[in-house]
Formats: structure tokens, C-alpha cells, sequence
């Protein structure tokens, strides 16, 4: 390889998600630091429901060690030659902390613990999200948790971001879903 050449280039998975994990937690301990962050989309996904999944950024909240863990993030981009927002807090979806009491331990060392998304958040979020290609994630999501209709999904968005709209587009894909992906009839 060369200098300034990642073997972390291109889509992430699981696995090079679980690198960039111990990576951040080594960058930590020079620090001498900690942090704990939640992650959701793409890399909760990958990480958590469905193994095959990738993605290119890693989104996440930082509930403890921020100025630390950015150095550290830093660092890390640095060396594979990430492009900034590889390691981000979108804006548009806010989650108090400690509002997930499902959300599962994906990593953890004496440096860094990486909390996800559970199922149920998961499926909030990619339903306010609205994007027509979160639909495979969405049929992963309404399957592990046993849902049979969309009345049941949109229950649980609500239960989870209550008050935040569904778009047309979102009820397009949770529709296709169930009637395509999962086989039940409207």
C-alpha cells in the first residue's frame, strides 16, 4: 500500500466499521480520553441487522468525550484519507440521549463504547427520513420486529418521534414492503 492509501477505501461493512471502531479507541487511549456515541443509519445497520449492509459515512451522536473523540476522528480520516463527514452528527434527526433503552453495545473497549440504534429507532428514523432508498432497510427492520402491516410501523415511528411527518415517499416504500418485499396483502 501506499502512503496515504486506505485499506479502508470504497463502501464500508461491518468489519471495516469494527476497524474504524478499534482504531478510534487506540487514537483515544494516546489520548488518554473516552467517549461513548450512539450510532444510527448505515453503520447501525451494518453493524447490528443486516451484515451485507454498507456505507459510506458513519452518523452518529456523541453523548460523552466529544472534544476528544473529533481528535481522534481526525486522526483516523487522516490516515485513510477520508473525506470530511465520514464520523458526523446530522442535524436532522434528534434523539435525546438515553431515549433508546433498547439501543445495543456494537462496540466496546476501555476507550470507546458505540451504542446503536435499536430496531425500533432504526425504523423511526428511516421513515422520517423518507428516502425511497431506504426501502431493503426498512423490509429488514419491519422483519425483525415481527410487523405484519404498515399501520404497525407507522405505530412505532410515532411512538419513537411522535409529531414528525411521514412523507409520500416513505409511505411509498413502507408500502412496497409489505406488499413486495414481505408478501402480505394490503
Amino acid at each position: 500500500m501506499h502512503e496515504g492509501e486506505s485499506a479502508l477505501s470504497g463502501p464500508l461493512g461491518r468489519e471495516q466499521l469494527i476497524e474504524l471502531f478499534e482504531e478510534l479507541s487506540s487514537e483515544l487511549a494516546r489520548r488518554g480520553a473516552r467517549a461513548h456515541v450512539y450510532v444510527f443509519g448505515g453503520a447501525a445497520m451494518s453493524v447490528a441487522f443486516d451484515r451485507r449492509r454498507t456505507t459510506v459515512d458513519i452518523d452518529v451522536r456523541v453523548d460523552s468525550g466529544r472534544e476528544k473523540l473529533m481528535e481522534a476522528v481526525e486522526a483516523v480520516g487522516r490516515r485513510h484519507g477520508f473525506e470530511a463527514g465520514w464520523f458526523s452528527e446530522p442535524l436532522a434527526v434528534v434523539l435525546p440521549q438515553g431515549s433508546d433503552q433498547r439501543a445495543a453495545t456494537l462496540y466496546q473497549s476501555q476507550y470507546l463504547t458505540v451504542t446503536g440504534a435499536s430496531a425500533r429507532h432504526m425504523l423511526a428514523m428511516k421513515l422520517v427520513a423518507g428516502r425511497l432508498k431506504d426501502r431493503g432497510d426498512i423490509a429488514v427492520l419491519c422483519k425483525k420486529l415481527g410487523l405484519t402491516n404498515e399501520k404497525q410501523a407507522l405505530w412505532i415511528k410515532d411512538e419513537v418521534l411522535p409529531g414528525v411527518p411521514v412523507n409520500r415517499q416513505a409511505r411509498e416504500a413502507l408500502a412496497k414492503v409489505f406488499e413486495r418485499d414481505l408478501g402480505y396483502e394490503r
